[in-house]
């Protein structure tokens, strides 16, 4: 898309700031970063963007998928430099139990905390994978559009995170 002045990126960057600020947000679970990593994200679209074709997909599933890019680049140099990150699991409310005194709701709860455990252990990008599509019930597509992946490699890795989190679940004695 060459030849696009800058007001008329600037237009696309206002439409579509807040889609990769909350996306970077989820998966970093930090404002700092997901601020960091957004600015970073128009910075880079900017210098590419000849890159973008509109028949290939929105403006805004591009950028994410940069922002993806650049958190990925992000996490990998973090780890290296501290040993351990991750996405922030607490960030996804549908894991987290509540305080119940039913028996059954213990039992829910207990079980959502294993879950949540395995899945905070579970390596890149299978956790994205869980938490995308599984958590956030997000389509085969948009899950392998916002890791800009294949839908194969989503479905492939998806099995992939349920072998491990079963591994992990049944070593904690919770057999499913």
């Amino acid at each position: 898309m060459q030849g696009l002045s800058q007001p008329e990126f600037i237009n696309l960057y206002e439409s579509c700031k807040n889609t990769v600020y909350h996306f970077l947000l989820k998966l970093s679970g930090n404002p700092e970063i997901a601020e960091d990593l957004t600015q970073e994200t128009f910075l880079k679209a900017f210098e590419v963007m000849d890159r973008f074709d509109p028949d290939r997909g929105s403006f805004s599933s591009w950028s994410c998928t940069i922002a993806k890019n650049l958190y990925f680049k992000h996490f990998n140099r973090t780890k290296k430099e501290t040993g351990n990150v991750s996405i922030n699991i607490e960030n996804f409310p549908e894991l987290s139990g509540g305080n119940h005194e039913d028996p059954l709701e213990l039992e829910k709860n207990s079980l959502n905390l294993a879950l949540k455990d395995g899945v905070s252990r579970l390596p890149e990008p299978e956790k994205s994978i869980i938490l995308l599509k599984e958590i956030q019930k997000k389509t085969l597509k948009e899950t392998a559009d916002a890791l800009g992946i294949s839908e194969r490699t989503v479905s492939r890795r998806l099995l992939s995170a349920f072998r491990l989190l079963r591994t992990h679940l049944e070593a904690e004695g919770i057999g499913l």
